[in-house]
C-alpha cells in the first residue's frame, strides 16, 4: 500500500491520520485482501495493532483529491 502521508494531532495525543492512496478500487480491494487475509496478519500483527486503536474514535473515511491536488 502506498501511504502517501501521515500526521499526528497537535491537540489530541491519541490523534493520528495517515493517507493511503490506490490506482483505482480495484487495486484497493486486492491489496486489502493481499494484506488483511494473510494468516500473519491475523494471528500476529492484527491483534497487536487492534489492541492500539480506540474504536469509538477511529474514523475510515474515502476521499477524492481534487484536479488541483498534487495527490492526484
Amino acid at each position: 500500500m502506498d501511504v502517501t502521508a501521515s500526521f499526528v494531532d497537535a491537540e489530541d495525543e491519541d490523534g493520528y491520520v495517515w493517507i493511503r492512496r490506490f490506482e483505482d478500487e480495484a487495486r484497493s480491494e486486492a491489496l486489502y485482501t493481499a494484506v488483511y487475509q494473510q494468516d500473519r496478519w491475523k494471528n500476529e500483527i492484527g491483534p497487536v495493532v487492534h489492541g492500539l486503536l480506540i474504536p469509538e474514535k477511529s474514523v475510515v473515511t474515502r476521499v477524492i483529491p481534487t484536479p488541483a491536488s498534487p495527490l492526484r
